[in-house]
């Protein structure tokens, strides 16, 4: 008895210290009311993350190719895009080998095109078994979209130079948060994040193979946060999948300098929570994939209250989420039920599993 008053001594504290989720809908609003007050929850999102994640007048997105390779499983396009004036970020476009006519693309966002792709882009080897539920542009590309593997900040805004000089840990982070709040101070470092992934999205929709209607953005933590963002802010994607990014707010460090910094005390104070962001998406599909920092008690009450929104758009599954409990990487079978969804969302044949389960298999193996 004395462990489950302790438990529920806990989490009542736990939801107290979180506050209440914000109502997003009054008794008897309909779509009517909501398409006419979500323009002004909109327009307090894209003010958080600053300048309107735009940090730099660039114009028109700027692309070169690097080069263009092959691998066992996809032809690869590597490219530079610039983010700035003096900022470029690598962007790895992943083509299905057999590719004819139009298909789907996702982009997915992460530190480094690497470790989406299952490659080092350096020396073209495969990457070890270890990750290889993480490999999510491998994934989608035997599946036939295109995908658009996306580099991220710290490691688009540091010069090699700086991140050499960085020291160890998270010191690369935290130069890089002070680089981008010395050069664009009205700018945070989610904002440059959601601003990357949006520009990822122009080089995407510009490939000749790709259904400009049918664009989807997926990530996994960091990811998972920059996929989360960009989806719910751009309606050019039609679907957002997103792995244990810790979509409540105590659920992971969205305080770090990195991400909102000190500017969160104050969002938060101001009402801001993620239900209304992803009530924002709406018609755009949401997918959560939860595991360490995304289980059902902290993440249920918010995707309940923004499926709220999303009723009045009659989208069917609009919001869904599989909990694996298997800790922060992705359990197979949530993958698979991401990529069944995916596939209806975006118009794509079933997905045939056979190349997944021999990366399980691989991974087994290795015993990881």
């Amino acid at each position: 008895m004395r462990l489950i008053t302790f438990i529920s001594i806990l989490l009542v504290s736990h939801l107290a210290a979180a506050g209440p989720l914000k109502l997003l809908l009054a008794p008897g609003e309909g779509l009517d009311q909501w398409k006419a007050k979500s323009e002004g929850q909109r327009a307090r999102w894209e003010q958080a993350l600053g300048s309107a994640g735009k940090p730099d007048a660039i114009g028109s997105p700027q692309a070169e190719i690097v080069e263009t390779f092959f691998t066992p499983e996809f032809k690869g396009i590597l490219m530079r895009q610039r983010t700035g004036a003096e900022t470029w970020q690598r962007v790895l476009l992943m083509v299905p080998l057999h590719l004819k006519g139009e298909t789907a693309g996702v982009v997915v966002p992460f530190y480094d095109p690497d470790r989406m792709c299952g490659y080092d882009l350096k020396t073209k080897a495969k990457l070890g078994p270890g990750r290889n539920t993480a490999f999510f542009g491998l994934h989608l590309v035997q599946q036939g979209y295109v995908v658009a593997a996306v580099e991220a900040y710290p490691f688009n805004l540091l010069t090699p130079a700086e991140q050499a000089a960085s020291k160890g840990g998270m010191g690369v982070w935290r130069d890089a948060a002070a680089k981008l709040a010395k050069q664009h101070p009205q700018w945070t470092g989610m904002g440059k994040l959601t601003y990357d992934t949006r520009l990822a999205a122009d080089t995407l929709r510009g490939f000749e193979g790709v259904d400009p209607e049918r664009i989807a953005v997926m990530g996994h933590s960091l990811g998972g946060k920059m996929a989360f963002y960009a989806g719910c802010l751009d309606s050019r994607f039609k679907a957002v999948v997103a792995s244990d990014f810790g979509i409540a707010w105590d659920s992971t460090n969205w305080d770090d300098a990195w991400y909102f910094g000190s500017k969160l005390k104050a969002m938060r104070a101001e009402g801001l929570s993620h239900e209304q962001l992803l009530a924002c998406a709406a018609p755009t599909s949401f997918f959560l994939i939860a595991g360490q920092y995304d289980s059902q008690a902290a993440s249920g009450p918010i995707l309940d209250e923004a499926r709220k929104v999303h009723a009045l758009f009659g989208q069917k599954d609009s919001i869904e989420m599989f909990d694996h409990h298997t800790g922060h990487q992705p359990s197979w079978d949530s993958l698979k039920s991401a990529y069944l969804w995916l596939a209806r969302k975006m118009d794509m044949p079933r997905p045939d599993f056979t190349y997944l389960d021999g990366l399980a298999r691989e991974q087994a193996k290795a015993g990881k």
